[in-house]
């Protein structure tokens, strides 16, 4: 089964599921409320069900379109009143690019929460947020924190990585997500991480089916929403990773590094290339291109031809 037909296939599971109450609602509605982002126009990136579309616009009198590319999803949003937009993140870059052109800067905030673990090509869902928004905008993005103690602990007790059904395809922390952000032309203004509980089937799939002691150690996972206030805690004791990004005067110039060595030969000798190396270059001076050699390589010219 390829990955658009499981997309299509869980779009049927989750389109009888309604549930407005989940976590990272409520990350994402501490920064909306924090920053008194209301009334503006939103795009609701991979909106599935269209709920958190449907508290945008209740709660937040936010004028909202929901993008999405499966179809039982944009058929359901449409059906409750939003307007809608056809996307797959994941096409060639040059059919995202075409698509971002044709909504180019219109929308004040983007709001797409527990998506971006499921798209391959972060570059291209990145680079169409910052391409739709408007200067200035900002961008809501949460995923799960892959450094939460949870998480490592489960992949100890049961041999496999965090989530083994395999739709999540790209696992996140602060710091691999904040470089992402920047080099795509975001800077990240907030971090609204917090800790909301270990999945009680997470837990029993670790202790093969042991109820009892799942159950007891989900107890135990209590302390992390006090420890996530202490310096640096966020980054092991919060499970759900959220923050707000703004959209920066620059060019995004991407993470990817077969996509930024052949856009830097594409853009050679514009204002795109000129703002592009200087982003790599700010990246790779605040420290945070370290584990990424060969980015580093192109900020320092030390990779030829770039």
């Amino acid at each position: 089964m390829s990955k658009q037909e499981h997309d299509h296939v869980v779009a049927g599971w989750r389109s009888a599921i309604s549930a407005m109450d989940r976590p990272w609602y409520r990350c994402a509605r501490r920064l909306l409320d924090k920053h008194g982002l209301h009334r503006l126009i939103c795009l609701d990136l991979c909106c599935g069900n269209a709920e958190f579309s449907q508290i945008l616009r209740n709660n937040y009198g936010m004028l909202v379109t929901c993008a999405d590319y499966a179809s039982l999803h944009l058929d359901h949003a449409g059906a409750l009143g939003f307007n809608t937009l056809c996307v797959d993140l994941d096409a060639e870059s040059a059919i995202v690019d075409t698509r971002a052109a044709e909504y180019a800067e219109r929308f004040d905030v983007i709001v797409s929460l527990a998506t971006i673990e499921h798209v391959f090509a972060s570059d291209n869902f990145l680079r169409f947020c910052w391409r739709v928004l408007k200067p200035g905008g900002y961008l809501l993005v949460n995923t799960p924190n892959i450094s939460f103690v949870g998480y490592r602990l489960y992949a100890i007790f049961s041999g496999n990585r965090p989530f083994g059904e395999g739709h999540h395809v790209r696992f996140w922390d602060f710091r691999f997500l904040r470089t992402n952000l920047f080099l795509n032309g975001f800077d990240v203004v907030d971090d609204g991480s917090r800790y909301y509980g270990v999945s009680q089937d997470m837990l029993k799939r670790a202790f093969k089916g042991k109820e009892g002691v799942a159950s007891f150690v989900s107890h135990l996972f209590r302390v992390c929403k006090a420890l996530q206030h202490l310096p640096g805690g966020k980054r092991w004791f919060a499970n759900e990773l959220t923050v707000l990004a703004k959209k920066e005067d620059t060019y995004p110039i991407g993470f990817q590094y077969a996509h930024v060595k052949a856009d830097l030969e594409r853009v050679r000798g514009r204002e795109a290339e000129r703002l592009g190396r200087l982003r790599l270059q700010e990246a790779l001076r605040r420290g945070w291109l370290r584990e990424h050699p060969m980015l580093a390589g192109i900020a320092t010219g030390a990779i030829e031809g770039s």
